[in-house]
């Protein structure tokens, strides 16, 4: 217990201490790079099964797993926008086996920083997300294995730090909650409705979104232009 004390702590001088003697970074247009681990909780927590007529859609777990993402955004002093694209991919178990698959998500936030000055920024964010989730052969029609996907949308809301590295390079530490609903289940087709999906061959009908919650934390670096 004590090594591990020490060593966070001469992580967080590594990281403090070079950000409070760095240069403010400047306003303007920058790309972002980040690594995240989400969590996924709700509808996604658990497999399930749902029908349209004789097409059925099995719906699976996604694992807590890392995620990588790329942004575009503009910096002004005390606030930024940036619209940033998601990749999550997955292996997950369906009724025949393991199966390749993947969470996706575009992304517009915005944040509002609580320190204005020096090179340590703490912040506030919300955002939209549009999210998109694959899962290959996860759909089976007639016999024949189609590939499914599952598009929606939801908000965001998370904090974190911003640490200025230097007048061009900036390093996030933050975490963000995600509340998303899914509207529309596709099997190679027609996007079918999800609240008209059953959850049994004839049976009653699902009658809502898809819903998840999404816990993340994020670590990742900014390049201005």
């Amino acid at each position: 217990m004590r090594r591990r004390k020490i060593w966070v702590t001469i992580l967080i001088a590594a990281v403090l201490g070079p950000a409070a003697a760095a240069a403010e970074s400047r306003d303007g247009a920058y790309l972002s790079v980040s690594g995240s681990l989400l969590d996924f909780q709700r509808d996604l927590r658990h497999p399930r099964t749902l029908w349209h007529f004789e097409k059925a859609f099995f719906i699976p777990r996604l694992n807590r797993g890392a995620a990588v993402s790329v942004g575009y955004g503009r910096k002004t002093q005390g606030r930024s926008w940036e619209v940033s694209a998601l990749l999550a991919p997955q292996t997950v178990s369906l009724p025949d086996g393991d199966h390749a698959a993947s969470f996706r998500a575009l992304e517009m936030n915005g944040r509002s920083y609580f320190v204005k000055k020096g090179s340590v920024h703490p912040y506030f964010q919300g955002g939209i997300t549009i999210a998109y989730v694959r899962v290959k052969d996860g759909c089976l029609y007639l016999g024949k294995k189609l590939n499914a996907a599952y598009t929606g949308g939801g908000l965001s809301a998370g904090a974190g730090i911003v640490f200025d590295l230097g007048p061009s390079l900036v390093l996030n530490v933050g975490a963000r909650y995600r509340l998303i609903g899914f509207l529309y289940a596709f099997g190679e087709g027609k996007g079918r409705d999800i609240n008209d999906l059953r959850i049994e061959y004839q049976g009653a009908e699902f009658g809502r979104l898809l819903r998840t919650d999404i816990v993340s934390l994020t670590v990742g670096l900014g390049f201005a232009l």
